[in-house]
């Protein structure tokens, strides 16, 4: 019987010998959220014509990846390398049905499918938040054409749909074209004024399990085989990151959510300056100032939020200002601790945490077995947006794409089944902070 060699003697730095202790503990969860955030070594081969090093197996095409150099240099032989991270790698993914090969031919290495590399990569918002806890809720935004600055402005829409990103990520940027590069969008968008500047919808997230992460691909293969739900029109990364190789933006994708109290309307101009044209009221349902304030929009069909408080139902209006979470409870009569913002609305703030559940409440419905939300109605008929996250199966149904990920279509009340209220319990992030 021989000694088993200890996987630490491979080790050349300290992180790879907390890697190998956890590799040899079985602590699996532990090893992979050390590699999400370590730098990789990608072997680049000598003759340097292949873009990507690759493993053919027979289940797969792995991409070959070390914890250092040293790692690569004593498993391959190979001197020339490319450094590179985790997050980095997925931007540029070269094939959603490849997997990632970490230290192979190495005592401590790892296969990890691609849907595990997305998911390393680019974790939820949810999982971001429970990562690393602060006290204000993150900030997102979504660049406006001009038909949506009409929309918010002109007839007092509030709802957000499609892919939004997270506003950290692009601090940097100041200038508008700069920012539309980073996100993907190319000048046949339409999303620069005459002037050059570009409107920004910008708000908090308030409950983070209604900004989902895109993971998918642009076709039924590319979806599964990062276990996804989305089916995008290239340009589309399916790893949660904006369509631009260049950048690391994380994304989300949302439908019709409600906007918080205090959202905002910021003009980035070509200078690089930025100004706030509009603050949304959620207590008043309108946006101010402007010069035209814009009235709150039929409620009817709108999505909304709702609180629950010592025992009592009310109508809410989440306020995630930079002190923490308030939930602004909503009344049509004088009540104690109400106070009143306008002929028959009475508000009355109350801390987040002294809820018993907070919900943000849409009417949903299936047609033709897809399903879809109720975006306005009509005599007779029903505005649908689809909410299943495949472009195929929207097309299939004639639905009229508004941008990218949103589809809608007016039909028969008749032909819709299923139409019900549906109140989904939000992950307001407070365990977090705990």
């Amino acid at each position: 019987m021989t000694d088993r060699r200890p996987v630490t003697d491979w080790a050349a730095s300290a992180f790879e010998r907390r890697l190998g202790a956890a590799y040899e503990a079985g602590d699996i969860a532990l090893c992979l959220s050390m590699l999400r955030d370590t730098e990789l070594a990608l072997p680049v081969p000598p003759d340097g014509d292949a873009a990507w090093p690759t493993i053919t197996a027979p289940d797969r095409v792995w991409l070959p990846a070390y914890t250092s150099v040293e790692a690569m240099r004593a498993a391959t032989g190979l001197s020339r390398v490319r450094i590179t991270s985790l997050v980095e790698l997925a931007a540029g993914w070269p094939d959603p049905r490849w997997g990632l090969a970490v230290n192979p031919g190495l005592p401590v290495r790892f296969l990890l499918e691609p849907g595990t590399v997305a998911r390393l990569a680019v974790p939820t918002l949810a999982q971001d938040r429970r990562a690393e806890p602060e006290p204000a809720l993150p900030v997102v935004q979504k660049p406006l054409t001009p038909h949506d600055l009409r929309a918010y402005l002109g007839e007092g829409e509030s709802r957000v749909s499609g892919y939004c990103h997270h506003a950290l990520d692009v601090a940097h940027v100041a200038t508008p074209a700069v920012l539309a590069d980073a996100l993907g969008r190319g000048a046949d968008d339409g999303l620069l004024s005459g002037e050059g500047s570009l409107f920004l919808l910008r708000w908090r997230t308030v409950g983070l399990n209604l900004y989902r992460t895109p993971y998918g691909g642009t076709h039924e293969a590319g979806m599964a085989a990062v276990a996804g739900w989305v089916i995008e029109e290239p340009p589309f990364a399916g790893m949660g990151l904006a369509p631009n190789v260049d950048s690391l933006v994380r994304e989300y994708k949302v439908d019709a959510v409600r906007l918080p109290h205090g959202s905002e309307i910021v003009e980035l101009t070509a200078a690089g300056t930025e100004t706030v044209r509009a603050v949304y009221d959620g207590d008043l349902g309108r946006w101010m100032p402007g010069e035209h304030p814009a009235q709150a929009p039929a409620q009817a069909t709108a999505s909304c939020y709702r609180a629950r408080w010592r025992g009592a139902g009310f109508p809410a209006n989440p306020d995630p200002g930079h002190d923490g979470l308030l939930i602004r409870l909503l009344g049509d009569g004088p009540a104690d601790g109400f106070e009143e913002r306008a002929p028959g609305r009475f508000v009355r703030s109350v801390p987040a945490e002294e809820c018993e559940a907070v919900f943000h409440v849409t009417r949903v419905c299936a047609w033709r077995g897809a399903p879809c939300l109720v975006r306005d109605e009509r005599a007779g008929e029903l505005l649908l947006e689809y909410t299943g996250g495949r472009l195929p199966v929207a097309r299939a149904l004639g639905m009229e794409r508004i941008e990218r990920g949103v589809h809608r279509r007016w039909v028969a009340r008749a032909e819709v089944s299923e139409v019900r209220e549906h109140a989904e319990p939000l992950d307001l992030g407070l365990g977090a902070l705990t």
